[in-house]
């Protein structure tokens, strides 16, 4: 059967597509607020420093860094993201290890998450933008006592940084938590959304008082982050939903753990012919070794047996050379 917008001309599938998009009231609010978010800093950019100026002081810099409260916020900022994603690849990994099982938790949600974690905080944030953004922090920055020239957002080129400002990668690690509400129940989905919403917010302005992301970085890591998640949700829950379905999921996953643990058994059963095998040639050798042991032995046994026939010798001429005859 032809899919939607088959044998259509080029621009008529772009206008569809486009179409789409635009009625994704969601997707279309998350591109719309990381453009907006991103035009307002780059044409005033006095508000990244106008809010970090909030949390600095000339004389003790930038105080909330020290306040052991919020370090143990910052913490748990990132060991709570960090925890989901790991308990969901491991119901992945352990679903492979045996393929016979039934899945811990949903396939395809560990998938989304697991997904979301890894093109989101590891590939965009400080896989590509981290590595072509030099943007300073601003701990860094003249105005709060550093050496370096402040940037806005989205600067490219320019000076080689260590610690690069742009984007956030802590706040795009806790948004990740944010899709967490799409699959609250629908009674509860309210209340969940205020309570992770809440705690993205606290944990991300947590990194504009230490003095390590303007607020640019963080607002405009979490609105790409929330884009992210909208399209694989999109994709996995929507255009893709039946081919990522939980049942579909654990018949590939199974398939999958099973070639797996074929392989792995191959590997170990030619692991094993190859410690026989060079156990065997190192017990020949020791074997060849031990034989030329006994030789060398035997060999100096004759030595030594010769040399004392040798001396006794000498020792016999030598006393009858010094005793007299008495014949």
């Amino acid at each position: 059967m032809c899919g939607r917008g088959a044998g259509m001309p080029g621009w008529e599938r772009a206008r569809v597509a486009g179409q789409v998009f635009l009625q994704d009231r969601l997707l279309a609010g998350c591109v719309a607020a990381t453009l907006l978010l991103s035009a307002l800093f780059i044409t005033f950019p006095g508000i990244d420093l106008a809010v970090s100026e909030l949390f600095y002081d000339p004389a003790a810099g930038f105080a909330a860094k020290h306040v052991g409260v919020l370090r143990t916020l910052r913490e748990v900022g990132s060991l709570v993201p960090l925890t989901v994603v790991l308990l969901l690849g491991a119901t992945l990994v352990l679903k492979l290890l045996s393929p016979l099982r039934r899945s811990l938790c949903s396939p395809r949600l560990a998938l989304y998450f697991v997904s979301l974690y890894l093109l989101g905080p590891a590939l965009l944030v400080n896989g590509v933008l981290k590595a072509v953004m030099d943007r300073p922090r601003p701990v860094n920055v003249s105005d709060f006592g550093g050496a370096s020239a402040f940037l806005p957002a989205w600067h490219m080129g320019g000076e080689v940084l260590g610690h690069r400002s742009f984007v956030s990668g802590e706040a795009a690690l806790v948004a990740c938590l944010l899709p967490l509400v799409a699959f609250v129940p629908p009674a509860r989905r309210r209340t969940a959304g205020l309570l992770i919403g809440v705690f993205v917010v606290m944990v991300s302005m947590n990194r504009v008082a230490f003095g390590g992301h303007f607020l640019s970085d963080v607002t405009i890591s979490i609105a790409l982050i929330a884009t992210l998640a909208t399209v694989l949700h999109r994709l996995l829950y929507g255009r893709w939903a039946a081919a990522f379905s939980d049942p579909r999921m654990e018949v590939r996953l199974t398939r999958i753990g099973i070639e797996c643990n074929y392989a792995l058994h191959d590997l170990a059963l030619a692991a094993a012919r190859r410690g026989r095998a060079l156990a065997a040639a190192a017990g020949r050798q020791l074997q060849a070794a031990g034989s030329q042991l006994v030789s060398a032995g035997r060999l100096a046994l004759s030595f030594g047996a010769a040399a004392s026939s040798a001396i006794r010798g000498i020792r016999v001429r030598r006393l009858s050379q010094v005793t007299p005859n008495r014949s």
